[in-house]
């Protein structure tokens, strides 16, 4: 037990000392810590997201307009002035 606190001890200076000698201290700050692009990115998603549910909201109400509305009339051309006067 006490050699496993020991080692452990001891790992832990190393670890420090190579992280100085080879400065790792920023690195390790930059991959554990959010910068800027993090933060937007997760603006992004977010934004993302509602547009999505909005979107989902949208086409639910244009299957409701489609399935209530009228069915397409169709218009027979008149010959002479190509205007269109009678349906089919």
């Amino acid at each position: 037990m006490l050699q496993a606190l020991l080692v452990k001890k001891v790992l832990t200076i190393v670890f420090k000392k190579i992280e100085t000698k080879h400065k790792l201290n920023k690195l390790r700050k930059y991959v554990e810590q959010e910068n800027e692009l993090d933060i937007q990115m997760k603006q992004v998603q977010k934004t993302l997201g509602k547009y999505g549910k909005y979107i989902e909201e949208i086409e639910k109400d244009v299957g409701v307009l489609k399935a209530d509305s009228h069915p397409k009339r169709d218009f027979v051309v008149c010959k002479e002035c190509k205007c269109k006067l009678k349906e089919k």
